[in-house]
């Protein structure tokens, strides 16, 4: 469903080009991360409604990892020259060469590498912060919030052609929407949410003595 999901926004967001060649749809190229995280978050939430798991303690638990496998895909699209960012003249740049799908022979702003690290040290800061948060939902949420501030924030370095909504990208039109979920839900969570269910069982095997220390 993510892999669906990510290929229809892109058919959303090249509406145009996908009228005038439909095969373009069929084709290995062109996806929209953002849609495929969409798909792959709601076909998670039916998935767990039909195997009756607690579908936030589940992506709880699954949210450092998909930052992790978001980190690794951006490798993909620098060893493809995909989703590439602006020229640029300073030491940070990086020339592609001929036959990738970014401009080759200038120098320009290393956006997969700035995506790949981003996504690490997300990950890196999700698997911190879920010893120190208990609350179902804190962490799904802290996710949704980081990702997209980085999303929204990387946009401005990016060059390649990914569509518009106003003066913003497609992907920073759709991150303003998920951090305000993200931000909303992790109020919420903390507020009024319950233990997550391992953190549950831990207390209930507590003895009294170490339950009133």
């Amino acid at each position: 469903f993510g892999y669906l999901c990510s290929k229809l926004t892109f058919v959303l967001v090249e509406f145009d080009s996908f009228i005038k060649d439909p095969k373009m749809f069929l084709s290995q190229s062109g996806f929209v991360v953002i849609g495929g995280l969409i798909g792959g978050i709601l076909s998670a939430w039916v998935y767990c409604k039909i195997k009756k798991v607690e579908f936030i303690d589940y992506f709880d638990l699954c949210a450092p990892s998909i930052a992790i496998a978001q980190g690794f895909g951006r490798i993909g699209c620098l060893l493809a020259g995909c989703c590439y960012g602006r020229p640029t003249e300073s030491a940070i740049g990086i020339v592609f060469p001929e036959n990738s799908l970014a401009p080759a022979g200038i120098k320009l702003m290393p956006t997969q590498i700035m995506m790949s690290v981003g996504n690490f040290i997300i990950a890196g800061i999700l698997l911190v912060a879920a010893m120190k948060l208990k609350k179902q939902g804190q962490i799904l949420s802290l996710y949704l919030i980081l990702y997209s501030i980085g999303r929204f924030g990387i946009e401005f370095f990016r060059n390649d052609h990914r569509g518009a909504v106003g003066a913003l990208s497609t992907s920073q039109f759709i991150s303003l929407f998920i951090v305000v979920i993200g931000i909303a839900l992790f109020v919420w969570s903390t507020l009024k949410g319950k233990p997550r269910t391992g953190d549950m069982e831990e207390v209930k095997e507590e003895s009294p003595e170490k339950a009133e220390k």
